[in-house]
């Protein structure tokens, strides 16, 4: 089961989340210990050091400490291993 949260560079949610459903994977509602994967937006991604973690993010990273196996990863990676081409980062200043 997936989750977003954050702003998505490459896709709308809906997209994600169709993405999802299309590989046979559930799109969950909330982050409770039964998810599978968090995929933070790597628009102003807390993950490479900008912005700050939303809730859900927190709150997944709270459950791991007590247990659960939520991973926590980037929509580049989310695109990685759904077999898609992850976009690949542009310099500071280049136009992509």
């Amino acid at each position: 089961s997936y989750l977003f949260t954050g702003k998505l560079a490459t896709m709308t949610r809906d997209e994600a989340e169709a993405k999802v459903k299309a590989a046979n994977g559930t799109v969950a509602g909330s982050v409770t210990k039964n998810l599978h994967y968090l995929v933070v937006g790597d628009d102003g991604s807390p993950l490479y050091g900008a912005g700050k973690k939303g809730t859900k993010q927190v709150k997944a990273e709270q459950l791991n400490e007590a247990g659960a196996n939520i991973a926590i990863i980037s929509e580049t990676a989310f695109l990685q291993m759904l077999g898609g081409t992850a976009p690949a980062a542009a310099p500071a200043g280049s136009a992509a």
